[in-house]
């Protein structure tokens, strides 16, 4: 099947007080309809970035390399019109902080219905019914919700709501950032069975960013492991999470406390001060001379010449 996002050696960096900080360092992904990209990796590794410089959200003043192709469109070469269109009702992003994904001062209804006014779906009265349909469909109270500012619902309730303004524009690909981060079990339980859904038509593709691996191992048909802006291993999610080939991924799964609670010997480097050579090899116990000083490739889903 034909891949509807296609990243080709995406690099990303921020202007710093010395220089470019490389926040993502010659990135290639790709992602086929109906299926879920899970990627992750700590905090800062620059997971969350690849998602912003997908609907070009980056601040001012950032570099951006390379090619993100979206059903054949090259996104960083289209203008920003073209872009608006295509944010939200051809691409959907899931936040992380859902409460400020949504304006404070406006009721919920408005903010449900207006853009599906605005990318002209159908009439205003259409689109509160469709609303309406939705959250109830998610196990909300419509009425109260469509009538209520965000502030007065939990952030549950908020992660709902944001999942129903994406899907009522019916997008091709949607993106989730760090959704299930700072829910408790219950309502990661229930935002998991809403980001299944996303797939099951097997016309849309999802772009799950997260820290957790039991997450990403019940959403994903493929996974992605990131460290210090690069992507280190892919492949199936079961066959890179039940034998995972690069240390940093086994050391990822070793940390989990299922698996024993082992950390990672060392800290990630800054962004700004990062080492020659394999950006892993502080941490490796299996590093060499070679791999402090050559890069390795990403070779059959690994990037490491130990492996």
């Amino acid at each position: 099947m034909k891949n509807m996002l296609e990243i080709s050696d995406l690099s990303v960096s921020f202007p710093g007080p010395n220089g470019k900080i490389p926040a993502v360092r010659n990135l290639s992904l790709s992602l086929a309809p109906g299926e879920c990209l899970a990627i992750v990796g700590e905090s800062g590794c620059g997971k969350s970035v690849v998602a912003q410089a997908v609907l070009r959200l980056l601040p001012p003043g950032t570099e951006v390399l390379g090619r993100i192709s979206y059903q054949g469109q090259d996104l960083l070469h289209l203008s920003e019109n073209e872009m608006d269109h295509i944010r939200g009702q051809e691409i959907g992003m899931v936040f992380q902080s859902p409460e400020r994904a949504l304006n404070p001062v406006m009721k919920i209804g408005k903010q449900l219905i207006s853009p599906q006014v605005m990318h002209g779906l159908c009439s205003e009265k259409d689109a509160e019914l469709r609303a309406k349909g939705v959250l109830q469909s998610l196990g909300l109270d419509a009425d109260r919700v469509m009538s209520s500012y965000p502030w007065m619902c939990s952030g549950g309730m908020c992660q709902r709501i944001v999942f129903a303004a994406v899907s009522l524009l019916h997008p091709n690909l949607v993106i989730a950032d760090e959704p299930t981060k700072g829910l408790d079990a219950a309502n990661v339980t229930d935002l998991e069975a809403m980001l299944s859904t996303v797939t099951a038509g097997k016309s849309t593709g999802l772009l799950l960013i997260t820290h957790d691996m039991d997450v990403a191992s019940r959403l994903s048909n493929r996974i992605a492991v990131m460290y210090c802006g690069m992507i280190v291993e892919e492949g199936e999610t079961k066959s890179v999470l039940s034998s995972p080939k690069h240390p940093y991924t086994r050391g990822l799964l070793g940390s989990l406390p299922k698996n024993g609670f082992v950390p990672i010997p060392g800290i990630s480097p800054a962004l700004s001060d990062l080492p020659n050579g394999c950006v892993f090899h502080p941490r490796c116990v299996f590093a060499d001379e070679t791999c402090r000083t050559e890069i390795p490739d990403l070779i059959d889903g690994v990037r490491c010449r130990r492996c």
